[in-house]
């Protein structure tokens, strides 16, 4: 069975199974009572907010409804924000009060990354001094020139013009050195970003050892950030794919391999539906070609061995967003259909492993195995 298939009959089911509990709440006045109770209690919970003219709103803005049926369709088809299917939100509080920011205590980060990068690596390191002096907390984003997106050296022939042009110009390790020289990378509350694609692997490689350098070996665990690596959107929208696809995929499996066993703080891949609709894409294409992309990523990591249960928490994604009615949709619909997705590959794990645990060793099931599988 195909992955869209599967996907789609897991939302169908998903659907069935509501639409049951919407008919219990009708016909079972004990399971309606109860979810009206239920219903009572998040909305007491909902903390008010105060705009810039005085007015005092509600934080979450539920649906103005006491009807038994409409509170299950709500709370179990959509979901709170940061609860199964996601279609209200991926976290809990998308947007921080600005007293939550600014005070010290709240252990609440700023959510905001600062994007820089020019010229060599001293110029944007004293640029993101500059940018996070009055930030608590170290959000860097880092873009890079042309010849690095390329995995070109900067005395390559005929990228003279292009050093530095747009991005930041990193050949070595020590240039990674000096380009964050200066923050606590082994921080909590310290993060950096690398938008790069093709030459992701190397580039989070040389990180690694900048970080390793300076901090020692036990640095590696503590690192937190996310390097872009989509390869697929590169050959659909950006073309900066400087190995043949096979390659790429196999050399980005291998990066998501290492993070996933030796840092867990982070984000391996974000999957990119931004740059497929700078390319021309619309909404409803957009989603298509993430989406398809996030599976196509999930299936190869699986292939290799990789729990989706340890790598999948650490999978994002960005898309585009305009004012039209459609961007709505795909804010919705897009991480619901992930959601099923990611459960469902989830529960084949699961079943798998079970049904593994039922088996014989290998050993014992055949005498004729190379020693090599053992």
């Amino acid at each position: 069975m195909s992955v869209l298939a599967r996907v789609t009959d897991a939302v169908e089911l998903f659907h069935l199974q509501v639409e049951a509990q919407v008919r219990l709440a009708h016909t079972d006045t004990k399971a309606a009572a109860a979810w009206c109770r239920r219903w009572r209690n998040i909305r007491e919970r909902v903390p008010l907010v105060e705009t810039p003219t005085g007015l005092k709103l509600p934080r979450l803005a539920l649906p103005q409804t006491d009807e038994p049926g409409e509170i299950v369709r709500f709370l179990i088809g959509e979901g709170l924000p940061g609860e199964f299917p996601f279609v209200n939100g991926a976290y809990r509080e998308m947007y921080l009060a600005k007293s939550e920011i600014r005070n010290p205590k709240s252990g609440i980060e700023e959510p905001t990354r600062l994007f820089a990068g020019l010229g060599l690596a001293e110029d944007t390191n004293r640029r993101f001094h500059y940018l996070t002096r009055q930030q608590r907390s170290i959000r860097l984003s880092t873009a890079f020139d042309g010849p690095t997106l390329y995995g070109m050296d900067s005395d390559a022939d005929g990228v003279f013009g292009k050093i530095g042009e747009g991005g930041v110009a990193i050949d070595t390790v020590e240039d990674m050195q000096r380009l964050y020289a200066g923050f606590p990378l082994d921080g909590d509350r310290c993060s950096v970003s690398m938008t790069i694609n093709g030459p992701a692997p190397v580039i989070l490689a040389m990180y690694v050892a900048a970080a390793k350098r300076r901090f020692g070996p036990s640095v590696v665990a503590k690192l937190r950030g996310t390097v872009q690596a989509d390869i697929l959107k590169e050959v659909q929208a950006q073309n900066e794919i400087i190995f043949p696809l096979d390659a790429s995929l196999r050399f980005l499996t291998d990066m998501v391999e290492f993070t996933t066993t030796h840092m867990p703080r982070w984000y391996p891949i974000s999957i990119s539906g931004y740059h497929i609709a700078e390319a021309g894409a619309t909404p409803v294409q957009q989603a298509a070609f993430t989406l398809s992309n996030g599976f196509t990523y999930v299936e190869l990591f699986r292939a290799r061995g990789l729990d989706v249960n340890r790598f999948g928490p650490r999978l994002s994604f960005f898309l585009d967003c305009a004012l039209d009615i459609e961007y709505l949709a795909l804010a919705r619909v897009v991480p619901e259909t992930l959601g099923h997705r990611m459960r469902e590959s989830s529960a084949r794990t699961t079943e798998r492993n079970s049904s593994n645990c039922t088996r014989k060793p290998a050993a014992v099931r055949s005498s004729h195995r190379s020693s090599r599988t053992t």
